[in-house]
């Protein structure tokens, strides 16, 4: 259904720096936003602080430089050289060991809590022994290798959820080839990076990288697909006169790279709808933090990074309230204050409004949000050639409701308990596959993907969804379209610092 063009966006993990090792490494990778791996043909990484360039071309994959000169001491009590490819990655990542001589070892994953995931005991041979991790939940974690010499550790960022939590040997191998630089290069010198890759008919450039680099560091450019039909094909009647088209996912945003906002100019990281309309970050969401990198999908009301007035109104903003002389305010804080909704003066406080979305035109002021009276109409109200409305299902696994467009032929695919608020998930059960048909007639399904308060993320195992509206309710709640697997109610008030999914629209012309 889309078509690749090209616009690009930059994300970084960090990785071990060793003690055998007198090798200084730079690692690059390519990777579009909806999973699929990119092979770069080149990296360009100008040193601006030495004033040279040095080209890096594929199938090399890694820039090293000698260490001597660069002012830095070997690490003490390092037991193992980590590296890992791709990183970040969906569900399983390959992690490369190389150890000076052959020993046992213990192999552990912790969240950033400091949580253990998994434990594997193994022997590890001298030089390169390969690794395959595989994470469940889309958080960052930590990967620590210990032997009797000392102790090595990773960061791993999962991006996706996996299906199990499991390190496996896959024996002797390297990630990624390697080039050497004679440049001089010392920790703390500014870089400039950008890649090179092909798609047919072009080459495509990346947004360049230009900073201080510290420590050793994996680089994943990563080349987002932009699609010139990032609107489902559906029709959907919001008011008697006004009809909208759903974007292809929920909002997304990480404090990566940059991106155009409305009234000219940029502001910092990169916005973007999921990759399927199921997916959802759900408990990587603890994360959120203006320094965390991964991605994240639960906002505060009015969070779209213009400042508004109020107090909070970026997309990482997580205070309960703003604290009076006299009591909390809870809620209080998020969005315009008084009575305004995100249209009118105050439309640049809607995610859709103020921002370029990277894979859904890249420029500001083409999407917008549902008001309630307009999600009332949609799902309890609107007239359509079925009749049915919408329908809770689990979609490839995922809880959540299917809106049906107004055109909805119910020869294409039987629903069952269809405009029934009470219904639960499991009155229908529709594979990848089978919702590639509901998608291609101009389907929408929105995940539960739970709810954020604070940094704690909720879970249940019937998971629930909470999609703003554009419409205030007062200085401290907002409209929401809520659902889980007993109820739906689309005229819910809550308050505005809770994190809640976002779902743009497009008018019909």
């Amino acid at each position: 259904m889309k078509k690749i063009l090209a616009f690009f966006a930059v994300m970084a993990a960090v990785s071990a720096q060793t003690a055998f090792s007198q090798d200084i490494t730079l690692t690059f990778t390519g990777a579009r936003t909806d999973g699929a791996y990119v092979v770069l043909d080149s990296v360009q990484v100008q040193n601006i602080t030495r004033s040279w360039t040095e080209t890096v071309v594929y199938p090399d994959t890694v820039l090293s430089f000698p260490q001597s000169g660069s002012g830095i001491a070997d690490v003490q009590g390092v037991a193992a050289s980590l590296s890992a490819y791709p990183n970040p990655f969906n569900g399983a990542v390959n992690v490369a060991v190389a150890m000076p001589q052959s020993t046992n070892a213990t192999v552990q994953v912790f969240n950033l809590a400091g949580q253990k995931i998994v434990e594997q005991s193994m022997a590890l041979q001298a030089g390169d022994n390969l690794l395959e991790v595989r994470l469940q939940q889309p958080q960052v974690h930590i990967l620590a290798v210990t032997t009797p010499q000392g102790r090595s550790t990773i960061k791993l960022i999962n991006s996706r959820q996996g299906s199990e939590n499991a390190v496996l040997s896959r024996g002797s191998g390297v990630v990624a080839n390697k080039m050497q630089s004679a440049q001089t290069f010392q920790f703390g010198d500014t870089l400039k990076i950008v890649g090179y890759t092909s798609f047919p008919g072009t080459t495509a450039i990346s947004r360049e990288i230009q900073r201080p680099v510290n420590e050793s560091e994996t680089f994943v450019l990563m080349f987002e697909t932009e699609s010139s039909d990032y609107t489902l094909s559906g029709d959907f009647s919001v008011t008697s006169k006004k009809r909208v088209r759903f974007s292809s996912g929920n909002l997304q945003y990480t404090t990566v790279g940059s991106h155009a906002v409305a009234g000219g100019g940029t502001a910092p990281g990169t916005w973007r709808f999921a990759p399927h309309q199921w997916d959802t970050i759900s408990m990587g969401n603890r994360n959120i933090s203006p320094t965390y990198t991964g991605w994240i999908d639960l906002f505060g009301w009015g969070t779209s990074g213009w400042n508004s007035g109020n107090y909070f109104y970026q997309p990482y903003d997580t205070m309960y309230s703003v604290i009076s002389p006299y009591t909390p305010q809870i809620g209080f804080g998020y969005g315009p204050i008084g009575y305004y909704d995100l249209t009118g003066t105050y439309a640049n406080a809607d995610w859709g409004v103020y921002n370029a979305i990277s894979n859904g035109g890249n420029e500001p002021g083409m999407w917008r949000t549902l008001t309630s009276p307009e999600w009332d109409t949609l799902l309890n109200y609107r007239t359509t050639t079925s009749g049915k409305r919408y329908a809770k299902a689990y979609v490839n696994g995922v809880g959540g409701i299917i809106i049906l467009p107004d055109n909805w032929s119910t020869s294409t695919y039987t629903l069952n308990s269809t405009n029934t608020p009470n219904a639960a998930y499991s009155a229908n059960n529709i594979t990848a596959t089978q919702w590639t048909t509901l998608e291609t007639a101009g389907c929408v399904f929105l995940p539960g993907a739970h709810l954020r308060a604070g940094t704690l993320t909720a879970w249940s195992v019937y998971p629930s969804g909470q999609y703003w509206s554009a419409s205030t309710k007062d200085d401290y709640g907002a409209y929401v379209l809520s659902f889980s697997n007993t109820l739906l109610n689309t005229t819910s008030i809550y308050y505005r610092h809770f994190g809640y999914s976002v779902r743009l629209v497009q008018d019909v012309h």
